[in-house]
């Protein structure tokens, strides 16, 4: 019943915009940072996803303890679900606690709470603590694990396989600068991960009244000004790894480096990547949530005529400062909605359109709620019409 149609918006925003297709456009690496010592890196930008920078971005390497983002993603969202509560109380096993590299050295049987072992690993990388957590959600770390690749898939991390909870080696586990971008910017959403990723130095208090400290090994957090969160990583096999987020000037940018020779290196060039984004790029929101993007659409049966609709979400394009790109929208709009209709229904499809390709989809929503009309609005509306006449 439904007619669907295709509008162009006639009104072109001219907005400096970079298209930078996922590694096909932008900016060729080698020239920019042929000092660097990762293997592979990319730069983009949060709000939008499009690359700046990158070299390798696809490629499959080890990354050590930024594994850890998803065991941090996974317990965040059964927080959020109502699975697990940050006051809950949990058995550190005795495998978890056999965990070597960085650790929270939790004691074997003692009961934590989930909102310590969190922060232990998010904070100070603990191998211990990630297993007890992984625990807690499935019973066991290779469970655990199943769960971990089937998000990782819903992400779209195409490039990542886990075998296990914290990043230490195992033959098959591997990630890309590429799939990290995507899962920090997922986990960014969370206020619990940006809020622990910020602590510089803590200290976890055990049972026995034992203190262990834990101290933040992602030093961008003190010593770079505008750094929100990351992830550090370091085996043998992974080298030094890191991914950060940081923010400026209404700039968000999402910056991964891989197989770094030395501590110092990873940061300097995760540092020397965000300063050329914040140099080069700027935003331009092109999408308003909630705001009206057209004019009112009918309602068939409804207890009004029409609703308007609007973006789901706000929505960002890049822009290199100095340059100017044309930016349009093309609707997928039903001519006619039929209630009843719940306010943020997705009722359409809004195209980004950048010289002549699609750089984003975004769902159109109601804006209102509409009731279904009944018997007395159906003879309301005829009363109406013949008091008009």
């Amino acid at each position: 019943m439904k007619k669907i149609f295709l509008g162009i918006l006639s009104l072109i925003l001219i907005i400096g915009v970079i298209l930078t297709p996922q590694n096909t456009n932008c900016v060729n690496a080698s020239d920019l940072f042929d000092n660097f010592s990762s293997k592979s890196y990319v730069l983009l930008d949060k709000n939008s996803g499009e690359v700046i920078v990158e070299k390798n971005a696809q490629e499959k390497l080890p990354v050590a303890s930024i594994c850890k983002l998803m065991t941090s993603l996974l317990t965040l969202e059964k927080i959020d679900a109502g699975v697990l509560n940050l006051d809950m109380e949990v058995v550190a096993s005795t495998y978890a606690c056999s965990m070597e590299g960085s650790q929270a050295f939790l004691d074997d049987g003692c009961k934590y709470k989930v909102y310590d072992l969190l922060k232990s690993v998010i904070v100070a990388s603990a191998n211990d603590s990630s297993v007890v957590l992984a625990e807690t959600i499935s019973g066991s770390e290779k469970e655990f694990v199943k769960i971990m690749n089937q998000r990782a898939k819903e992400l779209g991390m195409t490039n990542t396989f886990y075998e296990n909870a914290n990043g230490l080696p195992t033959p098959n586990q591997h990630s890309t600068a590429m799939d990290t971008a995507l899962i920090l910017k997922e986990i960014s959403k969370h206020d619990l991960y940006n809020e622990f990723s910020n602590i510089w130095m803590d200290k976890l208090i055990h049972p026995s009244g034992r203190e262990t400290d834990l101290v933040n090994t992602n030093r961008l957090i003190k010593y770079y000004s505008y750094c929100l969160n990351g992830k550090t990583g370091f085996t043998d096999e992974a080298g030094y790894c890191l991914a950060s987020t940081a923010q400026k000037d209404g700039l968000t940018l999402i910056a991964v480096v891989l197989n770094c020779k030395d501590a110092a290196s990873r940061f300097s060039e995760s540092i020397e990547l965000f300063n050329y984004g914040f140099a080069n790029f700027e935003n331009k929101q092109i999408l308003f949530k909630n705001e009206p993007i057209s004019d009112a659409v009918k309602v068939k049966n409804g207890k009004i005529d029409s609703t308007y609709i609007g973006a789901e979400n706000n929505f960002y394009v890049l822009n290199k400062k100095g340059e100017n790109h044309d930016v349009s929208f093309e609707f997928d709009i039903p001519n006619t909605i039929k209630a009843p209709i719940k306010q943020g229904d997705v009722v359409g499809k809004c195209l980004i359109i950048k010289q002549g390709k699609v750089i984003a989809e975004e769902n159109l929503i109601a804006l209102s709620n509409i009731d279904k009309q009944n018997f007395k609005d159906i003879l309301d509306k005829i009363s109406n019409k013949w008091e008009l006449i």
